[in-house]
């Protein structure tokens, strides 16, 4: 047990990420399960070919592509992905008919960052591009009709903040499509999170769940507005945790629906997102089919 969780201390540190995943990659090598079970749930083992082509194969790239088209993100017009890390989703985006996709990652080591994807570009025939450089992205003229992010926006100190500024990077009426983020409602849930997490408190690397209100209240401070929110439970929770399993026909049959609804009606979801959260700040009702979404979808407004 934890005497004490550390605050401070954490940091976002290339290196330190890059040298955590060689130390579980040589752990699981040498036959240790749970760290083969955490650097395949990331796709980062040491066979870097191998983890692209599962990504790719992945039912949590299936799913986001399905999204992607009931959302109408085009595949014609300029997506950057933010935050990607390795680069699994860009790269499959990029193989699998998206014309323009920029990966904005500042960590260019082997594993965790952009090294090894650098060594495939010419493969893609132009249509990824890889900006290690945050100063000169967002110098640049350049706008996307679109952004994603995936598992990486608990890792901004300032939420409303970089968001402001990403909303500058977006054309009128682009899209921010939030994949994947890390939730705890309460003191003792964030302090329980942050416990037992696998690498935050062993290595002293930036992790820190939010509610998920939280992450709309500062997007939407920032000038966006909530379209649609993906709930807890579609498609098995690909897309919030390692789900290789499509489930049960009951969640199946589930999914079909919420996926029509999500279709036709995105604006419910939100709804329910909002009296979700409502209900449980003010009744204390815990629900967290909506309050727990595994995609959020924001649209950038005007002033």
């Amino acid at each position: 047990m934890l005497k004490k969780i550390e605050f401070y201390s954490l940091r976002e540190d290339p290196d330190l990420w890059e040298k955590l995943i060689l130390e579980e990659n040589s752990a699981a090598a040498a036959g240790d399960a749970d760290a083969k079970y955490r650097v395949e749930s990331m796709f980062w083992e040491a066979d870097r070919e191998l983890a692209f082509r599962r990504y790719v194969e992945s039912l949590d790239f299936r799913q986001i592509l399905d999204l992607l088209h009931v959302f109408r993100i085009s595949r014609k017009n300029p997506l950057c992905e933010i935050g990607g890390g390795s680069g699994q989703l860009a790269w499959s985006l990029a193989t699998s008919g998206f014309q323009q996709v920029e990966l904005l990652e500042p960590n260019p080591r082997w594993i965790t960052g952009t090294g090894w994807l650098e060594t495939r570009l010419e493969d893609l025939g132009g249509r990824l591009t890889i900006r290690n450089d945050l100063t000169q992205w967002y110098a640049d003229e350049k706008l996307y009709h679109n952004v994603i992010t995936r598992n990486c926006v608990h890792h901004f100190p300032n939420i409303p903040m970089a968001a402001a500024a990403i909303r500058q990077k977006l054309k009128k009426g682009g899209h921010w499509v939030m994949i994947r983020e890390w939730f705890a409602d309460t003191p003792q849930e964030m302090r329980r999170q942050m416990t037992n997490h696998p690498y935050c408190q062993k290595y002293g690397v930036y992790e820190f769940p939010f509610p998920s209100r939280h992450y709309v209240d500062s997007l939407e401070y920032a000038g966006f507005k909530l379209r649609a929110a993906v709930p807890l439970g579609w498609g098995n929770n690909a897309l919030s945790s390692y789900s290789p399993e499509e489930g049960s026909r009951r969640n199946q049959k589930s999914s079909r629906l919420w996926r029509s609804i999500l279709k036709r009606w995105p604006r419910l979801t939100s709804g329910l997102f909002r009296l979700e959260n409502f209900s449980n700040r003010t009744a204390g009702t815990g629900f967290r089919k909506f309050s727990r979404p595994q995609m959020l979808v924001f649209q950038r407004v005007e002033d």
